[in-house]
């Protein structure tokens, strides 16, 4: 245990104490190693930190199936990984995701209960969604250049379309639900500038950080398969609503007015 300062002679005595002999503070003198806990002491606290804090921005690399995007695009296979970016609230009422995999990129948006949709990269999905005869007819480039530089506002129907952190975090709470993983033991470490516990399998194949000052939130989750890096807890910029919208009706608008169809034309099938 750290001592006080000692004044006067009592210090000159310690000064000649340790300079002819042994310390006889010494064994007191070390501070005590941080009692870690194992993972299933923590997690719940864990979980809880990152389901009920403000924003955080996640990255990471994952299947494009865990992110429900192989069924948007017919050029996403369901095993592509592709690279993940999620910021703004947890509970995903104004956050943003963009998925990038390969040459397939796309970013939704939900502001204030509206979806949102980047213009050129919906232009790829509206193609794959079209009936055949309808999209013989229509040349994307047009399409392309209809978007371009738009926001898409589009109907959910109810349904969330933005896949937000707060989807994330309550699935892996589900998944990690397990004797194993809870029995993992920690190691106290500083990364990066933070000190942290550390969660590692035998096999090193698992991988878990997490604060070890202040919520213990989630910093780092790492398996065989995926990679997830947490940051800005608290402190993650929430989107703010585009300023360049469009809708579908007026997408298909554009589409008949080209085609020179009449606006009752135009049954895509989407």
């Amino acid at each position: 245990m750290k001592r006080s300062a000692l004044a006067g002679s009592g210090l000159a005595a310690v000064v000649l104490l340790t300079s002819c002999a042994s310390n006889p503070f010494e064994d007191g003198a070390a501070e005590a190693e941080p009692e870690v806990p194992s993972f299933g002491e923590i997690q719940d606290r864990m979980w809880d930190a990152m389901l009920t804090a403000d924003t955080v921005s996640i990255e990471g690399e994952i299947e494009a199936s865990e992110a429900d995007v192989d069924q948007m695009f017919q050029e996403i296979d369901e095993t592509d990984t592709g690279d993940l970016l999620i910021i703004g609230a947890v509970d995903g009422s104004d956050s943003e995701m963009t998925f990038t995999a390969g040459d397939v990129s796309f970013t939704q948006r939900a502001i204030d209960g509206a979806e949102y949709f980047r213009g050129e990269d919906f232009a790829s999905l509206l193609m794959s969604e079209l009936d055949d005869e309808i999209a013989a007819l229509i040349e994307e480039d047009f399409l392309v250049s209809v978007v371009a530089e738009q926001w898409v506002q589009f109907n959910t129907d109810g349904a969330e379309a933005v896949f937000s952190a707060e989807d994330f975090i309550s699935t892996w709470r589900r998944e990690l639900d397990d004797t194993e993983i809870a029995a993992l033991e920690g190691t106290a470490e500083t990364r990066d500038g933070t000190e942290v516990y550390v969660y590692s399998a035998a096999e090193g194949s698992t991988e878990f950080v997490v604060a070890a000052t202040g919520a213990p939130y989630l910093l780092e989750m790492r398996d065989e398969e995926s990679n997830y890096r947490f940051s800005a807890w608290n402190e993650a910029q929430r989107p703010e609503a585009p300023e360049n919208v469009m809708t579908l009706d007026e997408i298909f608008d554009a589409i008949a007015a080209e085609q020179g169809w009449s606006t009752g034309d135009a049954d895509t099938g989407a």
